[in-house]
Protein backbone atom coordinates (compact mmCIF):
# COMPACT_ATOMS: atom_id res chain seq x y z
CA UNK A 1 0.00 0.00 0.00
CA UNK A 2 2.82 2.40 0.93
CA UNK A 3 4.54 1.67 -2.41
CA UNK A 4 1.42 2.47 -4.46
CA UNK A 5 0.84 5.73 -2.57
CA UNK A 6 4.45 6.74 -3.12
CA UNK A 7 4.23 6.04 -6.84
CA UNK A 8 1.02 8.09 -7.07
CA UNK A 9 2.56 11.02 -5.22
CA UNK A 10 5.65 10.85 -7.44
CA UNK A 11 3.52 10.93 -10.60
CA UNK A 12 1.56 13.98 -9.39
CA UNK A 13 4.81 15.75 -8.47
CA UNK A 14 6.28 15.09 -11.91
CA UNK A 15 3.09 16.31 -13.64
CA UNK A 16 3.07 19.50 -11.56
CA UNK A 17 6.70 20.16 -12.45
CA UNK A 18 5.97 19.70 -16.16
CA UNK A 19 3.05 22.18 -16.01
CA UNK A 20 5.11 24.75 -14.15
CA UNK A 21 7.97 24.39 -16.58
CA UNK A 22 5.64 24.74 -19.55
CA UNK A 23 4.02 27.85 -18.11
CA UNK A 24 7.40 29.54 -17.78
CA UNK A 25 8.65 28.51 -21.24
CA UNK A 26 8.01 29.83 -24.74
CA UNK A 27 5.00 27.53 -25.19
CA UNK A 28 3.29 28.61 -21.99
CA UNK A 29 -0.28 27.47 -21.51
CA UNK A 30 -2.71 30.32 -22.30
CA UNK A 31 -4.03 32.06 -19.24
CA UNK A 32 -7.73 32.83 -18.88
CA UNK A 33 -8.18 36.54 -19.63
CA UNK A 34 -9.42 38.65 -16.74
CA UNK A 35 -13.14 39.23 -16.52
CA UNK A 36 -14.19 42.50 -18.17
CA UNK A 37 -15.09 45.46 -15.98
CA UNK A 38 -17.38 48.38 -16.53
CA UNK A 39 -14.58 50.90 -16.08
CA UNK A 40 -12.16 49.35 -18.56
CA UNK A 41 -14.30 47.48 -21.09
CA UNK A 42 -17.99 48.40 -20.97
CA UNK A 43 -18.13 52.14 -20.38
CA UNK A 44 -16.34 52.94 -23.68
CA UNK A 45 -18.92 50.86 -25.60
CA UNK A 46 -21.94 52.35 -23.86
CA UNK A 47 -20.68 55.94 -24.07
CA UNK A 48 -19.83 55.63 -27.76
CA UNK A 49 -23.04 53.93 -28.91
CA UNK A 50 -25.86 54.26 -26.39
CA UNK A 51 -25.98 57.44 -24.33
CA UNK A 52 -26.77 59.77 -27.21
CA UNK A 53 -30.36 58.54 -26.62
CA UNK A 54 -30.12 56.85 -23.21
CA UNK A 55 -29.79 59.96 -21.05
CA UNK A 56 -32.23 62.30 -19.32
CA UNK A 57 -34.45 64.34 -21.61
CA UNK A 58 -34.08 62.08 -24.65
CA UNK A 59 -36.40 59.57 -26.30
CA UNK A 60 -34.97 56.43 -24.65
CA UNK A 61 -36.97 55.17 -21.64
CA UNK A 62 -33.97 54.98 -19.25
CA UNK A 63 -30.50 56.43 -18.76
CA UNK A 64 -27.19 54.55 -19.12
CA UNK A 65 -24.79 57.22 -17.88
CA UNK A 66 -23.56 55.42 -14.74
CA UNK A 67 -22.31 52.01 -13.71
CA UNK A 68 -25.44 51.48 -11.61
CA UNK A 69 -27.65 52.37 -14.58
CA UNK A 70 -25.93 49.86 -16.85
CA UNK A 71 -25.72 47.09 -14.25
CA UNK A 72 -29.44 47.35 -13.57
CA UNK A 73 -30.17 46.76 -17.28
CA UNK A 74 -27.30 44.36 -18.03
CA UNK A 75 -29.34 41.35 -19.13
CA UNK A 76 -31.68 43.53 -21.17
CA UNK A 77 -28.74 45.24 -22.90
CA UNK A 78 -27.23 41.90 -23.89
CA UNK A 79 -30.56 40.64 -25.22
CA UNK A 80 -31.30 43.80 -27.24
CA UNK A 81 -27.81 44.11 -28.70
CA UNK A 82 -27.45 40.41 -29.53
CA UNK A 83 -30.66 40.66 -31.62
CA UNK A 84 -29.28 43.82 -33.27
CA UNK A 85 -32.40 45.62 -32.06
CA UNK A 86 -30.11 48.12 -30.37
CA UNK A 87 -28.40 50.35 -31.25
CA UNK A 88 -31.01 51.01 -33.95
CA UNK A 89 -29.54 50.62 -37.42
CA UNK A 90 -31.57 49.00 -40.19
CA UNK A 91 -29.61 49.62 -43.38
CA UNK A 92 -27.90 46.56 -44.85
CA UNK A 93 -24.23 47.09 -45.69
CA UNK A 94 -22.23 44.93 -48.07
CA UNK A 95 -23.90 42.53 -50.53
CA UNK A 96 -23.62 45.17 -53.25
CA UNK A 97 -24.91 48.01 -51.07
CA UNK A 98 -22.74 50.99 -50.10
CA UNK A 99 -21.14 51.86 -46.80
CA UNK A 100 -22.88 54.51 -44.73
CA UNK A 101 -21.66 57.33 -42.50
CA UNK A 102 -22.38 57.36 -38.75
CA UNK A 103 -22.91 53.59 -38.57
CA UNK A 104 -24.20 52.85 -35.04
CA UNK A 105 -23.84 49.06 -35.16
CA UNK A 106 -21.79 47.28 -32.49
CA UNK A 107 -18.90 45.09 -33.60
CA UNK A 108 -18.85 41.37 -32.83
CA UNK A 109 -16.11 42.10 -30.26
CA UNK A 110 -18.35 44.65 -28.54
CA UNK A 111 -21.22 42.16 -28.38
CA UNK A 112 -18.94 39.47 -26.94
CA UNK A 113 -17.57 41.87 -24.30
CA UNK A 114 -21.05 42.85 -23.14
CA UNK A 115 -22.15 39.22 -22.83
CA UNK A 116 -18.95 38.18 -21.03
CA UNK A 117 -19.33 41.09 -18.60
CA UNK A 118 -22.88 40.11 -17.69
CA UNK A 119 -22.02 36.40 -17.49
CA UNK A 120 -19.12 37.08 -15.09
CA UNK A 121 -21.07 39.21 -12.63
CA UNK A 122 -20.87 42.76 -14.05
CA UNK A 123 -17.78 43.88 -12.14
CA UNK A 124 -17.36 47.63 -11.67
CA UNK A 125 -13.56 47.79 -11.83
CA UNK A 126 -11.79 51.01 -10.82
CA UNK A 127 -14.57 53.49 -11.46
CA UNK A 128 -12.20 56.37 -10.77
CA UNK A 129 -10.29 55.32 -13.90
CA UNK A 130 -13.40 54.94 -16.11
CA UNK A 131 -13.82 57.39 -18.99
CA UNK A 132 -16.13 60.30 -18.30
CA UNK A 133 -19.56 60.23 -19.96
CA UNK A 134 -19.69 62.41 -23.07
CA UNK A 135 -20.83 65.98 -22.54
CA UNK A 136 -23.81 66.97 -24.65
CA UNK A 137 -24.93 70.48 -25.35
CA UNK A 138 -27.79 71.51 -23.12
CA UNK A 139 -31.07 71.26 -24.98
CA UNK A 140 -30.53 70.52 -28.67
CA UNK A 141 -28.48 67.47 -29.63
CA UNK A 142 -26.53 69.35 -32.32
CA UNK A 143 -25.78 72.36 -30.14
CA UNK A 144 -27.12 75.87 -30.25
CA UNK A 145 -29.24 76.43 -33.39
CA UNK A 146 -29.05 79.54 -35.54
CA UNK A 147 -32.83 79.88 -35.39
CA UNK A 148 -35.49 78.26 -33.20
CA UNK A 149 -39.07 78.50 -34.47
CA UNK A 150 -41.84 77.97 -31.91
CA UNK A 151 -45.46 77.13 -32.65
CA UNK A 152 -47.66 80.20 -32.48
CA UNK A 153 -50.29 78.15 -30.67
CA UNK A 154 -50.76 74.69 -29.20
CA UNK A 155 -52.61 71.96 -31.08
CA UNK A 156 -55.07 70.03 -28.94
CA UNK A 157 -54.90 66.25 -29.32
CA UNK A 158 -57.86 64.41 -27.75
CA UNK A 159 -57.36 61.23 -25.73
CA UNK A 160 -58.86 59.08 -28.48
CA UNK A 161 -60.39 59.28 -31.92
CA UNK A 162 -58.96 59.46 -35.45
CA UNK A 163 -55.49 60.68 -36.33
CA UNK A 164 -55.12 64.42 -36.86
CA UNK A 165 -53.21 66.28 -39.57
CA UNK A 166 -52.41 69.91 -38.97
CA UNK A 167 -50.36 72.45 -40.92
CA UNK A 168 -48.72 75.07 -38.72
CA UNK A 169 -47.18 78.17 -40.29
CA UNK A 170 -44.04 79.43 -38.55
CA UNK A 171 -43.27 82.93 -39.89
CA UNK A 172 -39.64 83.48 -40.88
CA UNK A 173 -39.29 85.85 -43.87
CA UNK A 174 -35.51 86.38 -43.74
CA UNK A 175 -34.17 89.29 -45.83
CA UNK A 176 -31.36 87.24 -47.47
CA UNK A 177 -30.83 83.70 -48.73
CA UNK A 178 -29.47 81.12 -46.27
CA UNK A 179 -28.35 77.49 -46.49
CA UNK A 180 -29.63 74.81 -44.10
CA UNK A 181 -27.15 72.18 -42.86
CA UNK A 182 -29.42 70.48 -40.28
CA UNK A 183 -32.97 70.58 -38.93
CA UNK A 184 -34.16 69.17 -35.61
CA UNK A 185 -37.57 69.00 -33.98
CA UNK A 186 -38.54 68.94 -30.32
CA UNK A 187 -42.11 67.75 -29.73
CA UNK A 188 -43.83 68.76 -26.51
CA UNK A 189 -46.18 65.74 -26.61
CA UNK A 190 -43.75 63.10 -27.87
CA UNK A 191 -46.14 60.13 -27.57
CA UNK A 192 -48.75 61.88 -29.72
CA UNK A 193 -46.50 62.91 -32.63
CA UNK A 194 -46.49 60.28 -35.39
CA UNK A 195 -44.23 62.43 -37.58
CA UNK A 196 -43.57 66.00 -38.67
CA UNK A 197 -42.76 67.20 -42.19
CA UNK A 198 -41.21 70.60 -42.92
CA UNK A 199 -41.87 72.76 -45.97
CA UNK A 200 -40.94 76.19 -47.32
CA UNK A 201 -43.50 78.53 -48.81
CA UNK A 202 -43.33 82.17 -49.95
CA UNK A 203 -44.02 84.39 -46.96
CA UNK A 204 -46.64 86.34 -48.87
CA UNK A 205 -48.58 83.14 -49.72
CA UNK A 206 -48.72 81.26 -46.42
CA UNK A 207 -52.06 82.83 -45.56
CA UNK A 208 -53.61 80.62 -48.27
CA UNK A 209 -52.37 77.40 -46.65
CA UNK A 210 -55.20 75.51 -44.99
CA UNK A 211 -54.72 73.88 -41.61
CA UNK A 212 -56.04 70.57 -42.98
CA UNK A 213 -54.44 70.55 -46.44
CA UNK A 214 -53.01 67.14 -47.36
CA UNK A 215 -49.75 68.96 -48.14
CA UNK A 216 -49.24 72.65 -47.48
CA UNK A 217 -50.81 74.38 -50.48
CA UNK A 218 -52.63 71.23 -51.65
CA UNK A 219 -56.07 70.44 -50.27
CA UNK A 220 -57.61 66.98 -50.30
CA UNK A 221 -60.02 68.16 -52.97
CA UNK A 222 -57.28 69.49 -55.24
CA UNK A 223 -55.11 66.35 -54.93
CA UNK A 224 -57.74 63.64 -55.05
CA UNK A 225 -60.12 65.59 -57.22
CA UNK A 226 -57.44 66.32 -59.81
CA UNK A 227 -57.42 70.12 -59.50
CA UNK A 228 -54.26 72.17 -59.15
CA UNK A 229 -52.92 73.10 -55.74
CA UNK A 230 -52.23 76.59 -54.51
CA UNK A 231 -48.80 78.08 -54.82
CA UNK A 232 -47.30 75.22 -56.80
CA UNK A 233 -45.73 77.36 -59.48
CA UNK A 234 -43.41 79.32 -57.20
CA UNK A 235 -42.38 76.81 -54.57
CA UNK A 236 -41.91 73.70 -56.67
CA UNK A 237 -43.22 71.12 -54.23
CA UNK A 238 -43.38 67.43 -54.88
CA UNK A 239 -46.92 67.43 -56.22
CA UNK A 240 -47.40 71.17 -56.36
CA UNK A 241 -47.65 73.24 -53.19
CA UNK A 242 -44.79 73.98 -50.84
CA UNK A 243 -41.26 72.63 -51.18
CA UNK A 244 -40.21 69.94 -48.70
CA UNK A 245 -37.03 70.42 -46.67
CA UNK A 246 -37.08 67.35 -44.42
CA UNK A 247 -38.90 65.97 -41.44
CA UNK A 248 -38.82 64.25 -38.08
CA UNK A 249 -39.96 60.76 -37.11
CA UNK A 250 -39.53 58.75 -33.91
CA UNK A 251 -36.05 57.26 -33.76
CA UNK A 252 -34.45 59.75 -36.12
CA UNK A 253 -31.00 60.87 -35.05
CA UNK A 254 -30.42 64.54 -35.90
CA UNK A 255 -27.28 65.02 -38.00
CA UNK A 256 -25.59 67.66 -40.04
CA UNK A 257 -25.54 67.04 -43.77
CA UNK A 258 -22.19 65.85 -45.19
CA UNK A 259 -19.54 68.55 -45.51
CA UNK A 260 -20.26 70.95 -48.35
CA UNK A 261 -23.94 69.89 -48.64
CA UNK A 262 -26.92 72.06 -47.66
CA UNK A 263 -30.50 72.91 -48.55
CA UNK A 264 -31.50 76.32 -49.84
CA UNK A 265 -33.59 78.60 -47.64
CA UNK A 266 -34.52 81.45 -50.00
CA UNK A 267 -35.15 84.93 -48.68
CA UNK A 268 -38.74 85.88 -47.85
CA UNK A 269 -39.95 82.33 -47.23
CA UNK A 270 -41.59 80.89 -44.15
CA UNK A 271 -41.59 77.38 -42.69
CA UNK A 272 -44.68 75.20 -42.54
CA UNK A 273 -44.74 72.17 -40.24
CA UNK A 274 -47.22 69.45 -41.12
CA UNK A 275 -47.95 67.29 -38.09
CA UNK A 276 -49.42 63.81 -38.06
CA UNK A 277 -50.83 63.41 -34.55
CA UNK A 278 -52.02 60.15 -33.03
CA UNK A 279 -54.18 60.13 -29.86
CA UNK A 280 -52.19 58.48 -27.07
CA UNK A 281 -54.96 57.64 -24.60
CA UNK A 282 -54.78 60.94 -22.75
CA UNK A 283 -55.52 64.49 -23.83
CA UNK A 284 -52.33 66.29 -24.89
CA UNK A 285 -51.22 69.61 -26.37
CA UNK A 286 -48.52 69.74 -28.99
CA UNK A 287 -46.52 72.95 -29.38
CA UNK A 288 -43.16 71.81 -30.69
CA UNK A 289 -40.08 73.76 -31.71
CA UNK A 290 -37.97 73.55 -34.87
CA UNK A 291 -34.21 74.16 -34.74
CA UNK A 292 -32.47 75.29 -37.94
CA UNK A 293 -28.70 75.30 -38.47
CA UNK A 294 -27.14 77.42 -41.21
CA UNK A 295 -24.00 76.79 -43.25
CA UNK A 296 -21.22 79.25 -42.46
CA UNK A 297 -20.53 79.70 -46.16
CA UNK A 298 -22.38 78.84 -49.39
CA UNK A 299 -22.22 75.04 -49.94
CA UNK A 300 -20.75 73.32 -52.95
CA UNK A 301 -23.88 71.14 -53.25
CA UNK A 302 -27.55 71.57 -52.42
CA UNK A 303 -29.76 68.63 -51.46
CA UNK A 304 -32.86 67.35 -53.22
CA UNK A 305 -35.06 64.30 -52.74
CA UNK A 306 -36.20 61.88 -55.47
CA UNK A 307 -39.14 59.88 -54.11
CA UNK A 308 -40.17 56.54 -55.64
CA UNK A 309 -43.09 55.93 -55.73
CA UNK A 310 -44.14 59.60 -55.41
CA UNK A 311 -46.46 60.97 -52.71
CA UNK A 312 -45.76 57.97 -50.47
CA UNK A 313 -47.31 55.53 -52.92
CA UNK A 314 -50.77 57.11 -53.06
CA UNK A 315 -51.36 56.18 -56.70
CA UNK A 316 -50.05 52.60 -56.31
CA UNK A 317 -53.43 51.36 -55.12
CA UNK A 318 -52.12 49.76 -51.92
CA UNK A 319 -54.80 47.33 -50.67
CA UNK A 320 -53.48 44.55 -48.42
CA UNK A 321 -55.80 41.61 -47.65
CA UNK A 322 -56.02 40.36 -44.08
CA UNK A 323 -53.61 37.49 -43.56
CA UNK A 324 -51.41 38.32 -46.58
CA UNK A 325 -47.81 37.51 -45.58
CA UNK A 326 -46.01 39.24 -48.46
CA UNK A 327 -47.84 41.93 -50.35
CA UNK A 328 -45.49 43.97 -52.55
CA UNK A 329 -45.52 47.20 -54.50
CA UNK A 330 -42.95 48.02 -57.17
CA UNK A 331 -42.17 51.26 -58.94
CA UNK A 332 -39.44 52.63 -61.21
CA UNK A 333 -38.25 56.04 -62.37
CA UNK A 334 -35.73 56.73 -65.14
CA UNK A 335 -33.41 59.64 -64.33
CA UNK A 336 -33.44 62.26 -67.12
CA UNK A 337 -30.10 63.74 -66.00
CA UNK A 338 -26.89 62.72 -64.25
CA UNK A 339 -27.39 62.44 -60.48
CA UNK A 340 -24.92 62.37 -57.60
CA UNK A 341 -26.56 60.27 -54.89
CA UNK A 342 -25.57 61.18 -51.33
CA UNK A 343 -27.88 58.87 -49.37
CA UNK A 344 -31.37 57.42 -49.10
CA UNK A 345 -34.29 56.87 -46.73
CA UNK A 346 -37.65 55.12 -46.63
CA UNK A 347 -41.09 55.63 -45.14
CA UNK A 348 -44.01 53.30 -44.43
CA UNK A 349 -46.21 52.32 -41.49
CA UNK A 350 -46.48 49.25 -39.25
CA UNK A 351 -47.08 46.49 -41.80
CA UNK A 352 -44.02 47.17 -43.94
CA UNK A 353 -41.45 44.42 -43.61
CA UNK A 354 -38.76 45.06 -46.20
CA UNK A 355 -37.83 47.82 -48.64
CA UNK A 356 -35.14 47.97 -51.27
CA UNK A 357 -33.94 50.60 -53.74
CA UNK A 358 -31.53 49.66 -56.52
CA UNK A 359 -30.21 51.39 -59.64
CA UNK A 360 -29.82 49.84 -63.10
CA UNK A 361 -27.31 51.90 -65.08
CA UNK A 362 -27.48 52.43 -68.85
CA UNK A 363 -24.75 49.81 -69.36
CA UNK A 364 -26.91 47.19 -67.60
CA UNK A 365 -24.90 47.06 -64.38
CA UNK A 366 -26.70 47.43 -61.05
CA UNK A 367 -25.94 49.23 -57.79
CA UNK A 368 -27.64 48.86 -54.43
CA UNK A 369 -28.79 52.15 -52.89
CA UNK A 370 -30.66 51.16 -49.70
CA UNK A 371 -31.97 47.87 -48.35
CA UNK A 372 -33.86 47.69 -45.08
CA UNK A 373 -34.46 44.01 -44.46
CA UNK A 374 -36.45 44.44 -41.24
CA UNK A 375 -38.42 47.68 -41.35
CA UNK A 376 -39.41 49.07 -37.95
CA UNK A 377 -41.80 52.01 -37.94
CA UNK A 378 -40.37 53.19 -34.61
CA UNK A 379 -36.86 53.68 -36.03
CA UNK A 380 -36.92 55.67 -39.23
CA UNK A 381 -33.75 57.40 -40.33
CA UNK A 382 -31.81 58.84 -43.24
CA UNK A 383 -28.64 57.04 -44.36
CA UNK A 384 -25.82 58.98 -46.01
CA UNK A 385 -23.11 57.22 -48.02
CA UNK A 386 -19.45 57.47 -47.07
CA UNK A 387 -18.76 58.06 -50.78
CA UNK A 388 -21.32 59.56 -53.22
CA UNK A 389 -22.80 57.19 -55.81
CA UNK A 390 -22.75 58.56 -59.36
CA UNK A 391 -25.83 57.67 -61.43
CA UNK A 392 -25.65 58.70 -65.11
CA UNK A 393 -28.56 59.93 -67.19
CA UNK A 394 -30.80 57.03 -68.18
CA UNK A 395 -30.31 55.16 -64.88
CA UNK A 396 -33.48 53.42 -63.71
CA UNK A 397 -34.33 53.59 -60.01
CA UNK A 398 -36.24 50.48 -58.88
CA UNK A 399 -38.08 50.29 -55.55
CA UNK A 400 -39.79 47.28 -54.02
CA UNK A 401 -41.61 47.41 -50.67
CA UNK A 402 -43.06 44.30 -49.00
CA UNK A 403 -45.76 44.24 -46.32
CA UNK A 404 -46.79 41.51 -43.87
CA UNK A 405 -50.45 41.65 -42.82
CA UNK A 406 -50.47 38.25 -41.13
CA UNK A 407 -50.93 37.34 -37.48
CA UNK A 408 -47.28 36.26 -37.53
CA UNK A 409 -46.09 39.85 -37.86
CA UNK A 410 -45.38 40.99 -34.28
CA UNK A 411 -45.72 44.65 -35.37
CA UNK A 412 -49.19 44.19 -36.85
CA UNK A 413 -51.38 46.62 -34.86
CA UNK A 414 -54.60 44.67 -35.59
CA UNK A 415 -55.59 41.41 -33.90
CA UNK A 416 -56.94 39.62 -35.82
CA UNK A 417 -55.46 41.17 -38.98
CA UNK A 418 -57.78 43.38 -41.04
CA UNK A 419 -57.71 44.60 -44.61
CA UNK A 420 -55.48 47.67 -44.90
CA UNK A 421 -55.46 50.20 -47.76
CA UNK A 422 -53.45 53.35 -48.50
CA UNK A 423 -54.25 56.11 -46.04
CA UNK A 424 -52.81 58.82 -43.86
CA UNK A 425 -53.67 57.23 -40.51
CA UNK A 426 -51.18 55.32 -38.38
CA UNK A 427 -53.01 52.05 -38.98
CA UNK A 428 -53.41 52.65 -42.73
CA UNK A 429 -50.43 52.01 -45.02
CA UNK A 430 -48.25 53.90 -47.45
CA UNK A 431 -44.74 53.45 -48.74
CA UNK A 432 -41.92 55.09 -50.64
CA UNK A 433 -38.16 55.40 -50.74
CA UNK A 434 -36.27 58.63 -51.37
CA UNK A 435 -32.88 59.09 -52.97
CA UNK A 436 -31.07 62.03 -51.33
CA UNK A 437 -29.07 63.66 -54.10
CA UNK A 438 -27.08 66.73 -54.94
CA UNK A 439 -29.52 69.00 -56.75
CA UNK A 440 -28.49 69.49 -60.38
CA UNK A 441 -28.28 73.04 -61.67
CA UNK A 442 -30.29 75.03 -64.19
CA UNK A 443 -32.06 73.09 -66.92
CA UNK A 444 -31.09 69.74 -65.40
CA UNK A 445 -32.86 70.65 -62.16
CA UNK A 446 -36.01 71.59 -64.10
CA UNK A 447 -35.83 68.33 -66.10
CA UNK A 448 -35.56 66.26 -62.91
CA UNK A 449 -38.56 68.02 -61.33
CA UNK A 450 -40.64 67.57 -64.47
CA UNK A 451 -39.76 63.86 -64.71
CA UNK A 452 -41.00 63.32 -61.15
CA UNK A 453 -44.17 65.33 -61.72
CA UNK A 454 -44.90 63.51 -65.00
CA UNK A 455 -44.39 60.14 -63.30
CA UNK A 456 -46.91 61.06 -60.61
CA UNK A 457 -49.44 62.26 -63.20
CA UNK A 458 -49.10 58.97 -65.08
CA UNK A 459 -49.73 57.03 -61.88
CA UNK A 460 -52.81 59.12 -61.08
CA UNK A 461 -54.23 58.51 -64.56
CA UNK A 462 -53.53 54.79 -64.25
CA UNK A 463 -55.26 54.66 -60.87
CA UNK A 464 -58.26 56.54 -62.26
CA UNK A 465 -58.55 54.12 -65.18
CA UNK A 466 -58.30 51.10 -62.87
CA UNK A 467 -61.08 52.53 -60.71
CA UNK A 468 -63.33 52.99 -63.76
CA UNK A 469 -62.85 49.36 -64.78
CA UNK A 470 -64.11 48.05 -61.48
Amino acid sequence: MFHRQSVGMLRRAVLTAIILASASGPRAIAQTPPAPTFAHDIAPIVYAHCVVCHRPGQAAPFSLLTYEDVKKRGALIVSATARRYMPPWHATQGSGFPEFRDDRRLSDADLAALKHWVDTGMAAGELADAPQPPVFAAGWTLGQPDIVLSFPHAIDVPADGPDLYRNVVLPLDLPADQWITAIDYEPSARTAVHHALFFLAPADEVASIGENDILPGISARSLFGGRGGRGGGRSGGQAGGAAGIGGWVPGMTPRFFPDGVAQALPAHTSVVAQLHLHPSGKAEHEEGRIAIYFAKQPPSKSLTSIQVPPTFGYAMGIDIPAGERRYTIKDSLVLPVDVEALGARGHAHYLAKEMKMTATLPDGSTKGLLWIGDWDFGWQDSYFYTTPVILPKGTRLDVEIAYDNSAGNPRNPSTPPRRVAWGLGSFDEMGSMSLLAAAPAGADRAALREAQAAHFREQLISRYLRARER
